[in-house]
């Protein structure tokens, strides 16, 4: 095996806390093995205003990467796995998903009080629509804004009159030890977050077979298994960038509950669904329930 593994990562401090996770973990399961941190600067960094969906969504995040570790640059590219497109480009692959943090949302307020709790016609701030179309549901009453930035940006737009909640993944917040800046939890049953939410997933180049073996050392498999079935239902459903999907795989003693969601872009059909299946059988259901909401949205 390789003595030396150079893996890159965005620059932003949670992404380099887990860009420095996934050295630890390797250099702790590879005795002997250095393990070289390059900082990448990506579209989505450059640009901190503009929309995502502007130029090509969470993609914006990877490709700068991507395009490093094809050109042999680097070994491996650590993302948060909600960022990673489903279909990856030819020549990489997904090498390990070695963690994965709370999959929830939270709410962080400038009142220091939950989500439901809020005053009416409360301002709340997410640049998610999978995000605000689920809380809408929950309070009609508020008015959205949104946000880009990154978790320390959006936790300072919170000012009385102006923005009275951010809405984040409660991955970023552990990882950044922000816990007690988090006034609320949202459960999958009310929110359900991003595909592959709180997971860290480390690329590498498919004909690799060096960089494959070394990060077969952390990859956890019960955590894949997952993610396999998130990344599977986006990828079978089809949907553009411009459209809310959620989905989570949990397990649940011996079995996995499967729950998607999807709304169509013009806002006008939602569908839900859960399944409790089988490990073995988690990927079938993913893709079979991601079928059916084609089919109930009319997509061939």
């Amino acid at each position: 095996m390789k003595p030396i593994i150079r893996i890159g990562t965005r620059a932003s401090r949670l992404a380099l806390i887990q860009a420095e996770t996934v050295r630890d973990m390797l250099e702790k399961a590879v005795p002997g093995l250095t393990v070289e941190v390059h900082h990448i600067k990506t579209e989505g960094d450059i640009d901190r205003n503009s929309p995502l969906t502007s130029f090509g969504g969470r993609g914006a995040f990877v490709r700068s990467i991507e395009t490093a570790l094809l050109d042999g640059r680097i070994d491996a590219a650590v993302h948060s796995l909600k960022d990673l497109p489903s279909g990856l480009p030819d020549g990489l692959v997904l090498g390990a998903v070695p963690v994965r943090e709370d999959i929830r949302d939270i709410v962080s307020t400038v009142l220091g009080c939950s989500f439901g709790e809020l005053p009416e016609g409360a301002v709340v701030a997410t640049g998610s629509d999978r995000r605000r179309l689920q809380l809408a549901k929950l309070r009609p009453d508020m008015t959205f804004t949104g946000i880009r930035g990154n978790v320390e940006t959006r936790l300072s737009r919170l000012e009385p009159g102006v923005v009275d909640a951010v809405i984040l993944a409660a991955a970023g917040m552990h990882r950044l030890g922000l816990v007690g800046k988090i006034d609320g939890y949202f459960e999958p049953e009310d929110v359900l977050p991003a595909p592959c939410q709180g997971a860290i997933g480390v690329e590498c180049r498919s004909g690799d077979l060096d960089t494959q073996a070394l990060l077969s050392c952390i990859d956890n498999s019960e955590i894949n298994t997952c993610v396999t079935a998130e990344r599977a239902f986006i990828a079978t459903l089809g949907m553009g960038c411009h459209t809310p999907v959620a989905c989570c795989a949990r397990w649940d003693g011996d079995s996995i509950v499967f729950m998607g969601y999807v709304c169509d872009e013009e806002r006008e059909i939602t569908l839900t669904d859960r399944q409790d299946t089988a490990p073995g059988k988690s990927l079938t259901a993913a893709i079979d329930m991601a079928r059916r909401f084609e089919s109930a949205l009319g997509k061939h």
